[in-house]
């Protein structure tokens, strides 16, 4: 796979923080491969 994974954080529209991985955001056909609720790990990325 050459795709780039990018990891977005932040609120959905009802407040609750999620994270999101999609691969190849910059591409004509982004995939989103990861959805939950936001893990401890990344709060500092806030």
């Amino acid at each position: 796979m050459d795709e780039e994974l990018t990891m977005l954080i932040g609120p959905a529209e009802e407040g609750a923080l999620l994270e999101i991985g999609v691969l190849d955001i910059a591409g004509d056909d982004p995939v989103v491969i990861h959805a939950m609720h936001l893990r401890p790990k990344f709060y500092r990325f806030l």
